[in-house]
């Protein structure tokens, strides 16, 4: 089998906790936020689902942690906002989510 180079540069994280309809699959969610969040992701993993107080009985809440990269050089905190900002709008307009904060 192959063997790759691990990256030169660092992998970020950044985690985004989305609130969205009960009904509204996981898989859904991460679609929307591979498909919004541009070159720089690398990775997006789901690790919390959250149902009851304080959110309404209708709702949850999934935590994702997202990894982003660039292979060329390391990220600046504007380039991380804006992915990640790239991704709430994303999952705003497209699935109606909110946000934790």
């Amino acid at each position: 089998h192959r063997v790759t180079a691990p990256p030169r540069f660092p992998s970020v994280e950044r985690d985004v906790a989305v609130i969205v309809p009960v009904e509204t699959p996981a898989a859904t969610v991460e679609a929307t936020i591979r498909r919004h969040g541009g070159p720089l992701l690398r990775d997006v993993g789901l690790f919390d689902i959250y149902r009851g107080q304080p959110l309404p009985e209708a709702d949850k809440s999934l935590a994702y942690r997202l990894t982003l990269r660039d292979d060329e050089r390391t990220l600046t905190d504007a380039e991380l906002d804006d992915a990640v900002a790239a991704v709430v709008t994303g999952l705003t307009d497209d699935l109606g989510a909110r946000f934790r904060t």
